[in-house]
Order: C-alpha cells, then sequence, then structure tokens
C-alpha cells in the first residue's frame, strides 16, 4: 500500500487534527497557518506498533531496520515483521544519525568519539577510534564520496575523514561553527548549518566550503536522493530541495504548522519523510512537492528511515517503533 493512496484514514502521528475523507496535498507556501491534510491512523494503513525501550535513530540496510538504543546496543528489527534481531553493543550513546554505505551500516558514538562498523549480514563489527575527538549532537555521519565523514564539536569542530578500505581515520578539516550534519551522494559532499540556515557543498578532497545555499532557519535534518538535496528547517516547519545540478533551491514544502522541536528527514521508498512534531511524519512526493500524507498523532521525538518496502518511525519518548508497508 503506497501512503498518498491511504490518506482518508485516521493515522497517528504528532498532530491531533481530525480525519478526513479529502485530503489535500500542500504545496510550497509561506503561509503562517499552512493546509495540511488530516493525519491518518498507523493502524489504518497495516502498520504495526512495536515496543522497542529506548528506540532513536534509525537506518535501514539489507532488508532490515536497525534502530540505536540508550544502553549502548544497536538493535536489528527484521524487515517484514520487525520481530527484534540481532543485538551490536556499541559500548556508548549514539547522539546523531548514522549512515549505511560500502556495504556497512556506520554508527556514531558521541563520547568517547568513535564509529561502529556493522556488517548487517552478520552483526560483526569494527571500532575506529576518533583521537579523542567528541562527535557533534543532532545532526548526521556520512559513508559516501570515497569516504565516511563526522562532525564533531567543539572545539576542535572538523570534519573527520574514514577510509573505508582501511577503517582508519585519516583527515580533518575545520568547519563554520554552525555545522551539525553531513551526508554524501549526487555527485557531492553537504552540510547543514543550523546557526545560518545554510546547506554547505564541500570539497571532497579538502573538505573545503565550495557553495553556501539559502535554504531556511533552523536547518538541520537533511537526506540525499530522489535526484536532490532535502534539507530539514525546524524553525520554520519546513523542507527545502536543493537541485545539485545548480546549488539553488528549487521547492520549499511547509510540513508542519510551527517550529519542528527535534526531527528528523530520511528519503526512500520513492518519498522524502520529514520527521515532525505536528504529527510522526509528513509524506513528501518527490514528483510534485506537496505533502501527499501525514501519519499519526504526536509522540515526542524520534527519527525515520524508509527502503521500498516500509517506513520505520520511532517515537523515542514512548519507546516505540512504528512500521508502516509501503507495498
Amino acid at each position: 500500500m503506497v501512503l498518498l493512496a491511504a490518506c482518508s484514514s485516521s493515522m497517528t502521528t504528532e498532530s491531533p487534527d481530525a480525519a478526513d475523507s479529502s485530503p489535500q496535498a500542500v504545496a510550497s507556501s509561506s503561509a503562517t497557518e499552512p493546509t495540511l491534510p488530516p493525519s491518518a491512523d498507523v493502524a489504518s494503513l497495516g502498520g504495526t506498533r512495536l515496543d522497542v525501550p529506548d528506540a532513536d535513530w534509525m537506518a535501514v540496510v539489507a532488508g532490515s531496520a536497525w534502530t540505536t538504543l540508550g544502553r549502548g546496543v544497536v538493535q536489528q528489527l527484521d524487515g517484514e515483521d520487525g520481530s527484534p534481531g540481532m543485538e551490536v553493543p556499541v559500548d556508548g550513546p549514539t547522539c546523531t544519525a548514522p549512515d549505511v554505505g560500502f556495504g556497512s551500516l556506520w554508527v556514531p558514538v558521541c563520547e568517547p568519539g568513535s564509529v561502529v562498523r556493522i556488517d548487517p549480514t552478520t552483526g560483526n563489527s569494527r571500532t575506529i577510534d576518533l583521537a579523542g575527538a567528541t562527535i557533534e549532537e543532532e545532526g548526521s555521519i556520512a559513508a559516501g564520496e570515497g569516504s565516511v565523514w563526522v562532525v564533531t564539536s567543539a572545539p576542535q569542530h572538523a570534519l573527520l575523514r574514514i577510509d573505508p578500505n582501511r577503517d582508519q581515520l585519516i583527515g580533518s578539516s575545520p568547519l563554520p561553527a554552525g555545522v551539525v550534519a553531513v551526508r554524501a551522494g549526487l555527485g557531492g559532499l553537504w552540510a547543514t548549518d543550523a546557526n545560518r540556515g545554510l546547506l554547505l557543498r564541500l570539497d571532497p578532497a579538502s573538505g573545503q566550503v565550495l557553495t553556501e545555499i539559502p535554504v531556511g532557519h533552523g536547518a538541520r535534518f537533511f537526506d540525499v536522493g530522489e535526484g536532490a538535496v532535502w534539507v530539514q528547517n525546524n524553525t520554520d516547519g519546513t523542507v527545502s530541495r536543493v537541485d545539485p545540478a545548480t546549488d539553488q533551491v528549487t521547492a520549499t514544502i511547509q510540513v508542519d504548522r510551527g517550529a519542528i522541536s527535534g526531527g528528523d528527514l530520511a528519503v526512500g521508498g520513492r518519498y522524502v519523510w520529514a520527521r515532525v512534531s505536528g504529527s510522526l511524519v509528513a509524506q513528501i512526493d518527490p514528483a510534485t512537492n506537496l505533502v501527499v500524507a501525514r501519519i499519526g498523532e504526536p509522540e515526542g521525538s524520534g527519527s525515520v528511515a524508509a527502503d521500498e518496502k516500509a517506513v520505520w518511525i520511532s517515537a523515542h519518548d514512548r519507546n516505540v517503533v512504528y512500521r508502516i508497508p509501503l507495498t
């Protein structure tokens, strides 16, 4: 089932809007009171509620979902029914989003700073020490453009580069003070500057800033896919679509009625998913730049990830993960 075709039902997200049988897609808008579709109920979409204590950051790799847990463990969830699988210890808190690349799941451990590389088929892991650096919180690391990239916090505040062939730290370059997250894809290395509301295009060879792209206030979580870079602007409650060919914003999409607390954003299953505060997620169709569905009533902070089979949404404050099928 594709969610945009099921919006006539009432779902469970972060917004207590009543269900309606005629949902509206939301185009780019700067209105203070945007028109958003009513929230559809998770169960009405065939979704499953999974009790996963301390579930937080989500990722999907090799057909399974993975979530970080507060007790220093990464938990595998079966891609078909969400049943628990392997648990891999990472020996520390994960306070920023992991990434998938080079056949592995890369999990940042914030203190002491390290990145754990996990084989998603065997659960075997290897820890890469970051030489005393602390990872920046509430952002993301990146696996792509030939390396794994990590944003560290002050006073160093640098972009660290890991060689995935040797699992070794091989470089460091300074970053602007407001940079919190990094992603790779579509021929670019990208970072968000939450202080200045910018998406930065970085040179993978040197780590230097090539282009500064104004997006929106509170630009933080973002992802790359479906032909664009998608940036969630938490203060504005919007998502900016950036064309990597021109480094220009081509659409600004209202995804919440106000500022987003926490949040996350993922591209997967042919859609863009914004983890917002007025519902669990807002579903954006990249073919139209419209919000075509919202899912669920508000359930605090959490993360989102998706593949062709399902979208996975954590509600960290409620110890819950939702699995919603997309086919």
